[in-house]
């Protein structure tokens, strides 16, 4: 049990300085891009690039993670983001702010492959605790990166790019010398890897066509299209209606990550005394009725309150909807699993936010928030209707713990 705590301990320290990574270029990404193209689309193709690599890529690394074990291939991913932030620091022509993209696309498995360690080393009782763990990174993340890529930005455009380098290159270095591999030997996949396993859309069809499983990607699936999407636009809709200042709204998402982080420890009691599906469509609902209000929240103060209640519903919809998918797979299938929700998650992030913008542009400002709200309720209506297993019993799979301390071996492994 110890050696379990402590795998999850390290395991949360990878992801908070992997996505802090991610979010100390937040502040300064448009500065670097102005530097050689004008263009407000060429930072979106940034973020469309890494999306659409990671969409490719992620499936596959999930796939070989299930054969050779997660913790080389978290390794590599940590390495092949280094690589990509020091490129993207570097600079000195658009073409290698691209290439700097696509890189870290291609081997980004870090959160994919983080997930799969996870539900290795979790128990029925204790998956959605401790899938929690992205909750609590994500929320410190969203409240230190921003921060220290503002404060880094001050000395130099690039600063916080090696910065993120310098965290990657830390998280690769834990890894390797004192992460234990969490997938047994005995518990890997024996398949030998096929050409079709280069195909994202292999592995993605295989999962989606488990019913129960496929039902819950189809939740996760629009969830994540809706508040990818009003999340994208938020900012704009903010400066338009409130004529907020960057200050403004960099306290509204620091209040946001702490919110986020300050839920998670509520989660777990909920859970045991009215069950996933429960919370999960409570969630989907509270999610709804907080978007709607914010679209017609009055002043500008007020959305620090409304803002932080739909964080918090947010907040428990990732490890709910995670750990009931963890529970539906086999050991040898969780990265795959992991894989595939990173590749969904990509595709959300870029049609979300396409969706928003043009129902933003078309429509109405606040379209994106009470369009999404319709969305988030037919969708808990849907999980409201899907039949689940319990936790404790997973689908597709016999009723024996392959996910206890016994999995962890040496980080020599």
């Amino acid at each position: 049990m110890e050696s379990s705590r402590t795998a999850l301990r390290i395991i949360f320290f990878i992801l908070l300085l992997d996505i802090m990574g991610v979010s100390l270029l937040w502040p300064v990404a448009a500065f670097i891009v102005q530097q050689y193209s004008n263009d407000a689309i060429m930072l979106t193709v940034l973020t469309a690039l890494y999306s659409a690599a990671q969409f490719f890529a992620a499936p596959f690394m999930g796939r070989l993670g299930d054969s050779y074990g997660r913790r080389p291939v978290l390794i590599i991913s940590l390495l092949g983001s280094c690589i990509g932030y020091i490129m993207f620091g570097v600079g000195g022509a658009l073409w290698v702010l691209l290439i700097s993209r696509l890189l870290d696309g291609f081997t980004a498995g870090n959160q994919s492959v983080a997930g799969a360690y996870i539900a290795d080393v979790s128990t029925p009782e204790t998956r959605a605790k401790n899938f929690t763990l992205f909750g609590m990174a994500w929320g410190v993340a969203l409240v230190a990166g921003p921060a220290l890529g503002a404060v880094f930005g001050e000395i130099s455009l690039a600063a916080p790019a090696f910065l993120a380098a310098t965290l990657c290159l830390l998280a690769a270095l834990l890894s390797y010398f004192y992460l234990p591999e969490s997938l047994a030997r005995e518990n890997r996949n024996s398949t030998p890897i096929k050409l079709a396993d280069i195909n994202p859309f292999t592995t993605i069809i295989k999962l989606l066509s488990k019913p129960v499983l496929g039902s819950i990607f189809v939740v996760l699936i629009l969830f994540n299209f809706v508040f990818n999407g009003f999340s994208s636009t938020e900012s704009l809709y903010l400066v338009e209606k409130f004529s907020a200042t960057p200050l403004q709204l960099g306290g509204l998402l620091t209040f946001a990550g702490l919110s986020l982080v300050a839920i998670q420890k509520i989660l777990p009691p909920l859970i045991k005394r009215f069950g996933h599906q429960r919370v999960a469509v409570v969630s989907l609902i509270a999610l709804a009725i907080m978007a709607t209000i914010t679209s017609i929240t009055p002043a500008f103060n007020l959305l620090f309150g409304v803002v932080s209640l739909r964080t918090m519903a947010a907040g428990f919809l990732f490890p709910i909807l995670g750990a009931l998918m963890s529970s539906m797979v086999t050991p040898k299938e969780q990265g795959a699993l992991m894989g595939v929700n990173t590749a969904l998650h990509s595709a959300t992030y870029v049609f979300g936010p396409i969706w928003a913008g043009l129902v933003y542009d078309h429509l109405h400002a606040s379209s994106p928030y009470w369009l999404g709200a319709v969305i988030l309720l037919l969708t808990a209506l849907y999980l409201s209707r899907v039949r689940l297993s319990p936790v404790n019993q997973p689908l597709n799979k016999p009723n024996n713990d392959t996910s206890s301390t016994s999995n962890l071996t040496p980080a020599s492994d």
